[in-house]
């Protein structure tokens, strides 16, 4: 977590100094993201930077929660209440998220580009940890479908909430890699990820759902 130095700075300079990493850790892994550069380009003093964080570790992860928490205030407004089924809920958090990606370009390529640092020896550990927490995520909601009598009861809550986890990974990689997207550019040029690619993002989506809705719903529910 930030120093209290970084948090009794002005509002204006924190947010200089945030924007300034995650613009730099947006375009390249953590391994290579250059405290160095980023100082230079704002004209502070490279130990100025341990002042207001114990060690770059420390900075990505803060990173990690700004850019989280912004996207939690559009995803988490999302409640499973609200839907009938859960494939609906399923879909409107992806139309949220595609609203926190147009408003929010910056936050957004950060966390894109988290992938490129799940190899990265000195974060290994904090990747695992985000995996298993989003995988458990998936399981809790599976337990929850089964128990409200939405979801089969034949397979176990674990195999279905490693699905739904992957499922969503895969709609993006598959719109990405079809459609041979520019990410890079995109982050470069402050652009959302996936700028002029949302109605193909959500149709398919929609391709996925027919396919989960028939291996995950009750028979009746189908």
């Amino acid at each position: 977590m930030p120093k209290t130095t970084f948090l009794n700075l002005k509002e204006e300079k924190r947010l200089a100094i945030t924007r300034a990493f995650l613009r730099e850790f947006s375009n390249t892994s953590y391994d290579d993201a250059s405290i160095t550069t980023v100082v230079k380009e704002l004209g502070i003093a490279k130990g100025s930077v341990y002042q207001y964080f114990e060690d770059k570790e420390d900075l990505f992860i803060y990173l990690i929660q700004v850019c989280s928490g912004v996207k939690m205030e559009y995803v988490g407004n999302v409640r499973r209440a609200d839907y009938a089924n859960y494939w609906d809920y399923f879909r409107v958090l992806f139309e949220t998220g595609l609203q926190f990606d147009r408003e929010h370009p910056l936050e957004s390529g950060f966390l894109h580009n988290l992938a490129k640092s799940m190899d990265s020896p000195s974060v290994r550990h904090l990747f695992r940890q985000m995996q298993e927490d989003t995988f458990q995520y998936f399981v809790r909601t599976a337990e929850e479908e089964v128990a409200a009598g939405h979801f089969r009861e034949d397979v176990p809550p674990h195999t279905m909430g490693f699905l739904l986890y992957k499922a969503g990974l895969a709609i993006q990689e598959q719109v990405q890699v079809m459609e041979k997207m520019d990410l890079e550019t995109s982050k470069q040029e402050g652009r959302a990820i996936y700028h002029g690619k949302e109605e193909l993002l959500l149709r398919t989506v929609d391709e996925y759902i027919q396919l989960l809705r028939k291996s995950f719903d009750r028979d009746d529910k189908r």
